[in-house]
């Protein structure tokens, strides 16, 4: 990004001092991780210390729960990456708690009154990974050399390499032996070392994402190398459930053409899965990547259920359809969808799936 465009964050990060109580609620996937650990090195250097509570939402929602309020009663600063609040909440946040800021790269229903870094604001179909961002306000910082391998960990999982060609070319010179010989999306997710380290990271999966989201940001924050990894504590604890996890990602595959229902005219797949494991978004990106013109939903039922959403060629906006398709009586009941034109993610009462995948069909 534009050094005009990231002087919000710039500024904002410089105006810590140590005596602040800083906060970083990120999104629970690998481009919220590495984003937060990117602005808690930056921290670290500037202050001596890195931010003071690292940690996901509480709930896996598109808002606050009175649980992360509690959190932030003692805060000075609150940074949220890689998760889109709506606007009001963001500047109730800010004016109510602690000085905000939002670095991210989702669609917004507005642009809060808040510091906001976000390459949306200057054009509305730029896709940039948060890490990446993120490593831009690195720069400024004197810091882009040391934390580019952590930015591309959150790339990779964002399916954001297209946009960020230079930043794979720049790391094959220090990891050229982790990288594949072509630095395209899909081999670097499947088919490279660097590749299965940010699988290994990417909580988004686990069962309980907060306590990985923090063990994750433990491996990263305590390696000043993608080589030192493996030698973390946290790192091979996260790796010991990757395993489990695989075995039923493995399983839902090999069930996915059999099982999944199929609307060829509209090119839209559904497809239901039982698993203790948050797997609906690898699922659906696993099978996005073999067929990008297609639109993959992937749902898990429980007490509520979830939608994960993929199209990666990008041909609609499925966090605008997701959106559209919630009924309007599901949203009085706590129903919430959020994301952008490739990837997105809805949840609601079990009683409102039905018409919101029809609503869903209708609108493609």
């Amino acid at each position: 990004m534009e050094s005009e465009s990231l002087e919000p964050a710039v500024e904002y990060l410089k105006n810590i001092d140590e005596d602040d109580q800083v906060a970083i609620i990120h999104h629970w996937d690998m481009d919220g991780t590495s984003s937060s650990v990117i602005i808690s090195k930056i921290l670290e250097k500037l202050r001596g210390r890195p931010a003071d509570e690292v940690t996901i939402p509480a709930k896996r929602a598109y808002h606050l729960s009175d649980e992360d309020r509690q959190m932030l009663e003692d805060k000075t600063k609150i940074l949220i990456l890689d998760f889109n609040l709506a606007a009001d909440e963001l500047e109730d946040l800010n004016g109510n708690y602690g000085d905000v800021l939002v670095v991210d790269h989702h669609n917004f229903d507005r642009v809060p009154d808040v510091p906001f870094v976000n390459p949306r604001e200057a054009d509305a179909d730029a896709y940039v990974p948060c890490s990446k961002i993120c490593l831009d306000i690195a720069s400024n910082f004197g810091l882009e050399d040391d934390l580019r391998w952590i930015a591309g960990l959150g790339v990779i999982q964002d399916f954001g390499v297209s946009s960020c060609k230079d930043l794979f070319e720049d790391l094959e010179e220090d990891y050229e032996a982790y990288l594949p010989e072509t630095l395209e999306q899909q081999e670097l997710a499947k088919n490279c070392e660097y590749g299965r380290y940010s699988s290994v990271l990417n909580i988004k999966p686990y069962r309980d994402s907060a306590h990985f989201a923090k063990l994750a940001y433990q491996a990263l924050m305590s390696s000043n190398d993608l080589k030192e990894l493996e030698a973390q504590e946290a790192y091979r604890k996260i790796y010991e459930v990757y395993l489990e996890m695989q075995d039923e990602f493995n399983i839902a595959v090999e069930d996915y053409d059999e099982d999944r229902e199929i609307d060829r005219q509209k090119m839209v797949i559904f497809f239901e899965l039982e698993s203790d494991f948050h797997i609906t978004s690898s699922i659906a990106t696993n099978m996005s990547a073999k067929t990008p013109e297609w639109i993959h939903l992937v749902v898990q039922r429980g007490e509520e259920i979830n939608v994960s959403a993929r199209c990666q060629s990008g041909r609609v906006d499925l966090g605008e359809l997701m959106q559209e398709a919630l009924p309007e009586e599901s949203l009085e009941d706590g129903a919430e969808a959020g994301g952008h034109r490739k990837a997105a993610g809805a949840s609601m009462q079990p009683e409102y799936y039905e018409e919101f995948k029809d609503n869903f069909k209708h609108l493609i």
